[in-house]
């Protein structure tokens, strides 16, 4: 379990870096800009993600592809999570780890993404309110992946407890109590 849980935040981390263009689709955005991975490499004070590439510059980290268009990387992180996911439930399945393992590590990753999500959500809400707050120019587009992450994670938490949220639907729509919410007796 200890090595399993490097690789699969890594995993997480490699899928959302992908992200090579605005992803708001903004052209020409000027300094402070509006995308949350603002970067300025050749100092015109418009972010280059927003800057179609030229022939004489392509605005890539990566070697090997162009930029992307993509936007947020929805999918990419989605299946790293849900591969990842049912890796570490057939592990608890086949007794290479418990099943409390495998519950502890997903719910320690969805506090992780709820806190960063919800941190640079406050952050960036106090930024646009006026505040002098100071971000990394990439605050904006970690805050949106954290936010998908704790969406598909938290998807898979629901699932756990389904049987947990039937019960209260139930009891709100009148169909039958559930175990456990009844009134106690006094006495």
């Amino acid at each position: 379990m200890h090595k399993l849980v490097p690789i699969l935040l890594l995993s997480l981390i490699v899928s959302a870096s992908a992200q090579e263009s605005c992803p708001f689709g903004v052209a020409d955005d000027p300094y402070p800009g509006q995308c949350g991975r603002y970067v300025d490499e050749d100092d015109d004070r418009v972010c280059d993600l927003s800057q179609p590439a030229t022939s004489t510059t392509l605005k890539t980290s990566s070697p090997i592809s162009a930029p992307s268009s993509r936007g947020y990387d929805v999918v990419g992180i989605s299946a790293v999570l849900l591969g990842s996911y049912l890796l570490s439930f057939l592990l608890s399945r086949m007794g290479r780890i418990t099943l409390a393992t495998h519950r502890m590590f997903w719910n320690l990753l969805l506090t992780i993404t709820f806190l960063v999500s919800c941190g640079l959500g406050i952050l960036l809400t106090l930024r646009v309110s006026g505040y002098a707050v100071s971000l990394p120019s990439s605050a904006m587009f970690w805050h949106v992946e954290a936010g998908i992450a704790m969406t598909v994670i938290s998807t898979f938490h629901i699932i756990w407890h389904r049987s947990y949220y039937r019960c209260i639907l139930d009891k709100i729509l009148g169909r039958r109590a559930c175990p456990g919410t009844g009134k106690r007796k006094k006495g």
